[in-house]
């Protein structure tokens, strides 16, 4: 399955198109879209907020787990059908591949290593065809950092892994470890905070009794002060202050642009004040400035290590994701990318027309994001069904059943119009006709079962062709 997940995307990568899927929130699901669509994606998001071992659904928190989105998913080959038919049939009847490779949510691995290899080894063994983990750390939610595909590359295996990055809306991080962050680490800039922790502050203020909108408010005042910047953004800013010739600031600019690291750079700066350990949380994370550019560095660094590389936006930016493709294709021209169609946006109010809404997939396919997928559309196309039927149905009784529902699949030629057939009952019963000499009494599907009323052609009471014995049981009804 990784392998056919491999040739299709490779195949939209080369013509400039993409694979469209949606979150699948259950078997059903994913057996109606298998008809349409050539990859199903399985949401984390999805899974913890209808199903944890718990019964304690959530938002999605990474608290639930790690086995929970591998025990989601399944697959079904509908074969009986075409079984039962003549060569002739058979041959009319376009064959429908139901075993579509499914991309997995992986989360952040809920856990550290070890357990992230637990994960993926569930995945693998369970048949996903590809995973993403994303560069939020378990429990905090925060930026963090990513394995690579080392572990599939150990088990033998053609797994699909996708590098999603969190990092544009990001504002803290965990550490300062990795030197490629440090460009986005914001530091305090007021003199008048020299020395004064925010983490002492609000320790000191928690032991003097205050609590909840009294901490916050300490907080988003000292924050207001702090005047917070990156390191880059603090030596532009003081050169730019200096008295000195125009001549002479942009030299130094050019020395400070074209130098790394914080110590080289700081001649003529003695004065400076840029420290990113007074404004950490009391929990110990530094304060991030997430950006498109802080996304491009990390999917940069998964590039070698990963298969596909997906930026987390907030809106359906086009400068963003125009950028993010450029500056990693222009490392990685090869890499393929995977966006999000987030149903968190509203598309409404995001300045397209029906038409730019109905072409933003093929254009952004240009770009190069060859895998596009609305995570949550499986939950929110359930909740939508349901609320409309049920206030329907409480007003309207049967009739918004059949209008809404049932003629709609027989209108639409859903396979689940006949319910038993599609669950399997059918292909069940040829096993026992085959262990009982090819005839059994207690088969689901024989005499007397109800999905015969839907094999003959079928009109409602009082319509043409159905005869006075319909109009005759529903008068006896209505008595």
């Amino acid at each position: 399955m990784a392998k056919k997940l491999w040739r299709t995307l490779k195949t939209h990568q080369a013509n400039g198109i993409a694979s469209r899927t949606f979150g699948a929130l259950d078997p059903v699901q994913v057996a109606m879209m298998a008809k349409h669509l050539d990859i199903i994606y399985v949401s984390g998001w999805q899974c913890s907020s209808t199903h944890a071992s718990t019964n304690e659904h959530g938002l999605d928190l990474a608290d639930y787990p790690y086995d929970t989105v591998p025990n989601k998913y399944h697959d079904r080959k509908q074969r009986e059908a075409r079984m039962s038919m003549s060569r002739e049939e058979r041959a009319r009847t376009p064959y429908i591949d139901y075993l579509k490779p499914i991309i997995a949510d992986g989360d952040t691995g809920f856990g550290g290593t070890t357990a992230t290899v637990k994960l993926c080894k569930l995945f693998v063994e369970r048949g996903a065809a590809g995973v993403h983990i994303e560069d939020q750390p378990s429990v905090t939610k925060k930026c963090g950092h990513m394995a690579g595909k080392v572990l599939f590359d150990v088990m033998g295996v053609e797994t699909v892994l996708v590098a999603r990055t969190d990092v544009v809306a990001a504002n803290l991080i965990q550490t300062n470890v990795d030197t490629r962050d440090h460009q986005f680490i914001l530091g305090v800039t007021n003199p008048n905070l020299k020395g004064k922790s925010l983490a002492i502050l609000m320790a000191e203020a928690m032991a003097g009794g205050k609590t909840g909108a009294e901490l916050q408010a300490l907080e988003d005042n000292w924050i207001a002060m702090a005047q917070l910047k990156t390191f880059y953004e603090c030596v532009m800013d003081v050169i730019k202050n200096m008295n000195i010739r125009e001549d002479e600031k942009r030299k130094r600019l050019s020395v400070w642009m074209n130098h790394s690291g914080y110590d080289k750079c700081l001649m003529g700066l003695k004065d400076l004040l840029w420290d990113w350990d007074l404004p950490r949380t009391r929990e110990g994370f530094y304060r991030f400035k997430g950006s498109v550019m802080a996304a491009v560095v990390r999917g940069r660094a998964f590039a070698p290590h990963a298969d596909l590389i997906w930026m987390e936006t907030v809106s359906p930016d086009w400068v963003e994701f125009t950028t993010f493709a450029e500056e990693v294709k222009a490392m990685h021209p090869g890499i393929m990318l995977a966006y999000n169609l987030s149903p968190s946006f509203n598309w409404d109010a995001s300045g397209m027309t029906d038409d730019q809404m109905r072409d933003f997939i093929p254009w952004i396919a240009r770009l190069g994001y060859c895998l596009q997928f609305i995570t949550l559309a499986g939950f929110h196309a359930d909740a939508l069904v349901i609320d409309t039927f049920a206030r329907e149905f409480a007003r309207r009784g049967m009739l918004a059943y059949v209008e809404r529902i049932q003629r709609e699949e027989r209108n639409n030629g859903v396979d689940t119009l006949q319910h038993q057939k599609w669950s399997g009952a059918n292909f069940y019963d040829r096993y026992l006709k085959t262990v009982q000499g090819g005839i059994a009494s207690t088969t689901s599907m024989g005499k007397g079962v109800t999905e015969e009323q839907f094999k003959e052609t079928w009109t409602r009471p009082g319509a043409v062709g159905v005869g006075d014995a319909g109009n005759e049981v529903v008068a006896k009804a209505r008595m």
